[in-house]
């Protein structure tokens, strides 16, 4: 008989609740919750209640739980490391210890900050580290490669459809965040994280840039990157990439890949807040055969994946369709009793998660490179004179080059027209993720809203989600305090449940897009601003009046794909029609 695990739960948070406790509870045969670690002194204890956790076994840091694993007065034997933000010291911590960590991702924001973990890993000859990433495990995605072999691959699309947290998390009953903490310390958690993100974005990243980094590609695209991993092995080559619409974040990316045999990857994400479900699809094509599976949130453990097969035998198209008999978060702990107990190594650890964000901030830079920018930070000159000027320019009303406005959202690039006047546009509002997550997220996304802010507030997180800040990435991660995540988004969310303003708002961040001092006036600037404000004070369920359609041009322009410059010294672009500044999906949004 299996042994039964005793698992320590750090970070209480959406991902925790809603996928990583009700699977433990279920499979009480392997697996027995012996600590819970918050710093959160209201949903430590919120959260122990409803999980059956007692005084004795909570713990406030990944610190104490140590100095009461060494006193012998808990028994630990793995780790699930849900916490939003920044993983890795925790993690060397735990890893001394010998304990192995089922982590939330992400694990890092950048090559040197995940490269501690695994060199740690290289050092002591052993995996310690297993990526949260359920639907590697799926059945359904376990039963891909059997049915169309890699040598026979011609073709993979994958698409992700990401809404806010609520289809996502709201049948789990998550005990909300709470901010109990000093202010002091919620400051130092943003600061840590920004500078965590920064170094993984580059010097020269704008706000906005590092937005799409952790919610739309760290907390989303991860998780499609990490599941063809696991069946058919890891994008030897990107080919194009292409984010839209124009100024919102995340919005939409999708990725044109090449896998080492040649087979060609098409990977799309996208945030739809006010979608009404959560949807992930993946079709695969052969000569002869067509493949689709249809996946799941983790967070939904009731519900099963597909997979359809079409081919033609004997001039009959024929079409057989299987269910998984189990969940994906299910078979995804039963593997990490099996990477626990017999040493079976997972598909995503630390090495696959350091080769994963280097493409990842390859997908970012080519991005940027498009917009005529560059992550790495230009040399200025430091001109006394020009510092007057500028500091003259800012007294009179004019607006510098490069810095983030209050609100998170960058005064410098596309959001500014050449007079110095702007035009606000509503963005959608973080996906609730980053990362554990995400807390989630799983999820594991937002506007243009401080990353930092939106993970600082609580420990849970992984991905995917908006209920009380967990990271990112759903399983598939999303960040700190993105809404994810899969499993993300200014210091004091207004999404929170437990926020002293009364508002139901979702979105709290608007966002600036470029126009041309000749369509701002055509546009009626005073009407267009009044429209915008009236506009954005609706709550997120209800639409937006027709007068926001006044602040968008109607002159289409392009929407291009961007080859990565790498491969031939340029970038070239494509043309698919767009409209210039495009606003948000709904424009109810932030």
């Amino acid at each position: 008989m299996p042994k039964t695990l005793n698992i320590a739960v750090i970070g209480a948070g959406t991902m925790a609740q809603a996928v990583h406790l009700p699977v433990l509870r279920r499979r009480w045969d392997r697996f027995a919750v012996t600590a819970l670690v918050d710093h959160s002194p209201r949903r430590r204890r919120e959260s122990s209640e409803v999980w059956g956790i007692g005084e004795e076994a909570r713990y406030e840091s990944v610190a104490d739980l140590i100095a009461a694993v060494r006193a012998k007065s808990v028994s630990v034997d793995a780790v699930v490391l849900s916490t939003d933000g920044l993983h890795v010291d925790d993690l060397l911590q735990l890893m001394k210890r010998g304990l192995p960590i089922l982590v939330e991702p992400p694990l890092g924001y950048s090559e040197d900050e995940i490269a501690r973990v695994a060199d740690f890993e290289r050092m002591t000859g052993r995996r310690l580290v297993m990526m949260a990433y359920p639907q590697q495990y799926d059945d359904s995605v376990s039963r891909m490669a059997e049915q169309i072999a890699t040598k026979d691959l011609r073709m993979v699309d994958h698409e992700v459809l990401m809404p806010a947290s609520q289809p996502l998390f709201g049948g789990a009953h998550v005990t909300t965040s709470s901010y109990d903490l000093p202010s002091e310390v919620r400051a130092q958690r943003r600061t840590n994280l920004q500078a965590a993100v920064v170094a993984g974005s580059g010097d020269g990243a704008t706000q906005r840039d590092r937005d799409l980094y952790v919610k739309g590609l760290l907390t989303g695209v991860a998780h499609q990157l990490a599941v063809l991993e696991a069946v058919y092995g890891p994008v030897a080559r990107l080919v194009a990439v292409r984010h839209w619409p124009k100024g919102v974040i995340p919005g939409s990316l999708e990725l044109l890949g090449e896998l080492e045999g040649g087979a060609q990857v098409r990977l799309v994400w996208h945030y739809l807040p006010f979608a009404p479900e959560y949807s992930e699809t993946i079709e695969v094509l052969s000569a002869r055969r067509r493949m689709q599976v249809e996946l799941p949130a983790p967070s939904h453990g009731d519900r099963r994946s597909t997979v359809s097969l079409r081919e033609k035998k004997a001039g009959v198209v024929q079409e057989t369709s299987t269910t998984a008999a189990k969940g994906s978060a299910e078979l995804m702990w039963e593997a990490f009793h099996a990477f626990v107990e017999k040493g079976t190594l997972p598909y995503s650890g630390a090495a696959e998660a350091q080769t994963q964000v280097a493409l990842l901030r390859e997908v970012l830079s080519t991005i940027v490179v498009a917009d005529g920018r560059s992550l790495e930070a230009e040399p200025t000159d430091e001109d006394p004179s020009d510092e007057e000027t500028a500091s003259e320019d800012s007294a009179d009303g004019g607006s510098t080059d490069g810095p983030d406005t209050t609100d998170g959202t960058a005064a410098d690039g596309p959001g500014s027209t050449p007079d110095g006047s702007s035009m606000m546009v509503t963005a959608p509002a973080a996906v609730a993720t980053a990362a554990g997550g995400s807390d989630e997220a799983p999820g594991g996304s937002g506007a243009t809203a401080d990353v930092a802010g939106a993970v600082a507030a609580s420990d849970g997180s992984d991905g995917v989600d908006g209920v009380d800040g967990t990271d990112g990435t759903d399983g598939t991660g999303m960040t700190g305090d993105a809404e994810q995540s899969h499993r993300a988004g200014a210091a004091e969310p207004s999404h929170r449940a437990d926020d002293a303003e009364p508002s139901h708002r979702a979105d709290v961040v608007a966002d600036t897009t470029a126009v041309s001092a000749s369509e701002a006036t055509a546009a009626s600037p005073a009407a267009d601003t009044t429209a915008a404000a009236d506009a954005g004070a609706q709550p997120a369920h209800e639409p937006a009046d027709d007068s926001e359609s006044k602040l968008l041009p109607a002159d289409p322009v392009v929407n291009a794909w961007v080859v990565p410059a790498r491969q031939d010294g340029d970038t070239t672009e494509g043309s698919d029609p767009e409209t210039p500044g495009d606003r948000p999906e709904d424009p109810s949004r932030p």
